[in-house]
């Protein structure tokens, strides 16, 4: 048991610290801690056992102040969260490449060759790729920058109205520190990057999601509002999906700060996991009233025939489009409903062994 809480510890601490120095700060660490152990079993004649390693922990230091003496100056994005902002920057700026690449192919497709044209038309789609590439790095700076400030001000705490103020740290709490309570950095990232993406498009930009058989004015442009005075360009979604956006950009922004507290705490509570619950109920409801409800789909054949000129095939295309509409909220149904399942089980498996070793 002993060793396990050293292990525990070690890993507590180099969660917290940047990834290239990290396993051989942990090497450093286990080591000081071992000789601290063997000293100490020296001096007072006991064996290294549970009792004389939570001695030992305690006088170290909690992890955060550990990890903190390793941390040098203060960054905008820290190199803890460095490599989880270049790995989301480089996969934001590949999918606007691949969409300018394509927007460039249909817009020297559809002009014509000459020099002239030629060059104006690669400049403009660069011209749109830099625009773009500059205000995804702003985006994604700021919301890196507000996680930094939120989970890594060295030896200060967030203190929350109606949650008791943080106690002396216990090393007996290493011990609840199973694999399944751990917060995964890269998903709880990536889960509010999305949210926060879904609420600035949902609601300042709803414009941009629709339907248009030419890409040319939009980015050929780079301009949203120059595409949609050249090409023929209709709405996919109707007002009744945006009846919702104010329930799901709620579910969307309480999902973000929970995202931030977990990060924080480096664990799961018996608090957080029953907020999880709450947030995966909500967006069943959700789900299931976009199932019964009017169609969340703007479009129809006849607006489809009109657009692409071909009844046939705008038939398959909305039949297409409505499977996937109904497909998706199924499966975030099914998701949602796995996730509150795995929360009770983890609530309950995490829950009754220490219960029963307290009444023994």
């Amino acid at each position: 048991m002993s060793t396990n809480l050293v292990d525990i510890y070690v890993s507590e601490v180099g969660r917290r610290l940047p990834g290239k120095t990290r396993s051989d700060i942990q090497a450093e660490i286990r080591s000081i801690l071992q000789d601290m152990l063997e000293e100490r079993s020296q001096k007072s004649g006991k064996p290294i056992d549970e009792e004389l390693t939570l001695e030992v922990l305690k006088a170290y230091g909690s992890p955060e102040k550990v990890a903190a003496t390793y941390i040098g100056e203060r960054y905008l994005i820290g190199p803890r969260l460095y490599p989880v902002f270049m790995l989301v920057l480089r996969i934001v700026l590949i999918v606007i490449g691949v969409l300018a690449a394509i927007g460039l192919g249909i817009a020297v497709y559809q002009t014509t060759l000459t020099p002239l044209n030629a060059f104006e038309t690669i400049l403009r789609a660069i011209a749109s790729f830099v625009a773009s590439a500059v205000t995804v790095l702003g985006n994604v700076v700021l919301i890196f920058a507000i996680l930094e400030w939120a989970l890594f001000r060295a030896g200060e705490k967030i203190e929350v109205v109606g949650l008791p103020k943080e106690k002396e740290w216990d090393p007996r709490s290493l011990a609840k520190l199973s694999p399944t309570n751990q917060v995964k950095l890269g998903d709880t990232i990536a889960e509010i990057v999305g949210c926060f993406a879904a609420i600035v498009i949902f609601n300042f930009y709803p414009q941009i999601i629709g339907f248009t058989p030419s890409l040319n004015g939009v980015f050929g442009s780079g301009n949203w509002a120059v595409g949609f005075g050249s090409v023929t360009f209709t709405p996919l979604l109707s007002q009744a999906f945006f009846y919702y956006i104010p329930y799901l950009t709620a579910v969307w922004g309480l999902t973000i700060l929970l995202d931030i507290l977990l990060l924080r705490m480096g664990h799961w509570t018996l608090m957080t996991r029953i907020g999880l619950i709450g947030l995966k109920i909500v967006n069943i409801l959700i789900a299931a009233l976009m199932l019964s409800g009017p169609s969340i789909l703007a479009i129809t054949i006849q607006s489809l025939t009109s657009t692409i000129g071909d009844a046939q095939a705008a038939t398959t295309l909305m039949t297409m489009l409505n499977g996937a509409v109904h497909l998706a909220l199924w499966l975030s149904i099914v998701g949602s409903s796995i996730e509150i399942i795995r929360s009770i089980s983890r609530l309950v498996t995490n829950n009754l062994p220490h219960q029963v070793a307290v009444k023994s």
